[in-house]
């Protein structure tokens, strides 16, 4: 049978809520007719500061020293770690509606390839400090993510690595369903890899960038339109401020206490459910993109999780 590992690399990387959406997309795929994946071998936080460390993960299926993933206190791919996530998994497939406090939008429709899977499937989310480190001729770049130099989602399928940037179209995906339309004026605070994404993924759309400072700024002859208009909303990458949080820090409380805040704050989990989801369907499954979890119903699953593992 095929099988898939998934790890999350960058640093730091602990705190990572990434291997909990990735075990929850795959059960809701798995639960749902007609699909056919493979099944999940193991998901691991890799701490680096080097992009060829993840890759080397990759090829490897093992690291020398595994960290403890914060929200258990052990390894992630040890018997109590992957005990824990698969019961607080399966526990929130109870929730098979989206709570209705959450705001939502609708995934755009799929157009990418979708390759044949391998046997031995590898995928991997990219965070700071990776995603502007690896080489034109290392990987098959699906979309713009080498001209904005921002990978956040990788696939190995037994023969070569294909890449993709989805912080941006995330990002499109939150700012719908908190009512900011896409031909706004974004203000944006920084010109890192996530920035570019954005930035890049906001204009392809039809809206416009008013740089806001920061300690990077987005290149003149970029693929983004910047202005001087007044900005509908702002995003701050440097500080993890603004409409659109980019970062997201533990949460404490009761299931409906957390939902209640996060039906009004766009903090970074609604970027990472939404970049994750792009990631399902643009390179690790497109084939069922239209089989995935709506935004509002991952968010109330991982709120669910969280919890749970709490």
């Amino acid at each position: 049978m095929a099988k898939v590992r998934h790890g999350v690399a960058g640093d730091p990387i602990g705190h990572s809520l990434s291997p909990v959406l990735t075990a929850l997309v795959h059960s809701h795929l798995s639960r749902t007719e007609g699909v056919e994946l493979p099944g999940l071998k193991g998901v691991v936080v890799i701490p680096t500061d080097g992009v060829e460390n993840a890759l080397a993960w990759g090829y490897a299926g093992s690291l020398p020293s595994p960290p403890d993933w914060e929200l258990v206190g052990s390894p992630l791919g040890k018997f109590r770690a992957n005990t824990l996530l698969e019961r607080a998994v399966t526990a929130s497939m109870d929730h098979i509606e989206a709570d209705s406090r959450l705001p939502n939008a609708q995934l755009p429709e799929s157009n990418y390839e979708t390759l044949p899977l391998g046997l031995e499937e590898v995928w991997l989310s990219l965070t700071t400090p990776l995603k502007h480190q690896l080489s034109a001729a290392a990987v098959k770049y699906i979309d713009n993510a080498m001209e904005i130099r921002s990978v956040n989602s990788m696939r190995w399928d037994g023969r070569s690595w294909s890449a993709a940037s989805t912080d941006g179209p995330g990002i499109s995906l939150v700012a719908e369903a908190f009512g900011h339309p896409s031909s706004g004026v974004m203000g944006i605070t920084g010109g890192g890899g996530t920035a570019r994404s954005v930035a890049a993924s906001w204009c392809e759309n039809g809206g416009t960038v008013r740089q806001l400072g920061g300690n990077r700024l987005l290149e003149e002859d970029g693929p983004w339109v910047l202005c001087d208009d007044q900005p509908d909303f702002v995003i701050d990458f440097d500080n993890g401020e603004g409409d659109i949080i980019v970062t997201y820090d533990p949460m404490e409380g009761d299931f409906d206490s957390r939902i209640e805040y996060l039906s009004s704050v766009a903090d970074g989990r609604w970027l990472l459910c939404a970049q994750h989801l792009h990631s399902w369907a643009r390179i690790w499954a497109p084939k069922y993109s239209d089989k995935l979890p709506s935004l509002s119903l991952l968010m109330t699953r991982l709120v669910a999780v969280e919890v749970h593992l709490s």
